[in-house]
């Protein structure tokens, strides 16, 4: 399936114990199942996105638009 998702994601972090919450971000993503996994997966999205670039190029590269938006400084993609 396709899903949108909005929220904060938790970020494991070096200097501390916890989780702590990641900037409000979106992803419009496809899922393996959105019913046991309601988050994307970076290293699914390849393989998802060799099939929806056959079906509908434009829907691909928007979806692949929105993992690139989650770029951080530090070269880093919060992955799942």
């Amino acid at each position: 399936g396709i899903g949108f998702f909005h929220g904060r994601s938790l970020l494991r972090s070096e200097h501390r114990e916890e989780p702590v919450p990641g900037a409000e971000s979106v992803l419009f993503t496809a899922v393996p199942s959105r019913s046991c996994f309601p988050r994307g997966f970076l290293w699914d999205e390849g393989f998802h996105l060799l099939l929806l670039g056959r079906w509908d190029p434009a829907l691909a590269r928007d979806i692949l638009a929105h993992w690139l938006d989650l770029l951080h400084a530090d070269r880093c993609i919060p992955r799942e």
